[in-house]
């Protein structure tokens, strides 16, 4: 098997997560830690490039912090066109931003302050989340984050981008 073959099976791999993480790739393919990641990172650049006309992608999924494909082309999402009713997407952005701050769960108090709305609300709001997969919800401890669907669905980086460049001044 050469290096893009072998890529392509560990990005594929299926089980939970789906795909691979950057250790696991520089295992199999014997690249040593200090410079391997450069190679293997061009690798994925090379090999993002030969699939791209086929439709396929090379992703990477922040909350499992793993690469995978993605068969389906990223599309912008507009708010209008978004399936959740403005009070969950609220919430799910909330939950998004503070996640992606704090580095994983985050109280459902703090999810409360920024949301403004009561605590029963706000519960309400993540259960319906969570049984659309958007959200992890652990009631006992009162901590929430993204769930699996969120890392599939939505493009952190170019989020966090945009957001970035329009600030105000």
């Amino acid at each position: 098997m050469n290096e893009y073959s072998i890529l392509m099976k560990m990005l594929t791999r299926t089980g939970d997560p789906i795909g691979a993480g950057v250790d696991d790739m520089l295992d199999v393919l014997g690249y040593p830690e200090n410079i391997g990641r450069h190679v293997l990172f061009q690798r994925l650049g090379e090999l993002h490039s030969r699939i791209e006309p086929i439709g396929l992608a090379i992703r990477h999924n922040p909350v499992s912090h793993v690469f995978y494909i993605d068969t389906d082309p990223r599309k912008e999402i507009l708010l209008e066109d978004t399936p959740l009713p403005d009070r969950l997407a609220a919430t799910l952005l909330v939950v998004i931003t503070l996640a992606y701050q704090e580095g994983g769960w985050v109280s459902i108090d703090r999810i409360r302050q920024f949301r403004r709305k009561a605590r029963r609300s706000v519960v309400t709001d993540l259960r319906e989340l969570g049984e659309m997969g958007y959200i992890d919800v652990d009631t006992r401890a009162g901590k929430a984050r993204p769930g699996t669907r969120v890392a599939f669905e939505i493009d952190y980086e170019g989020f966090f981008r945009k957001l970035a460049q329009s600030k105000p001044e």
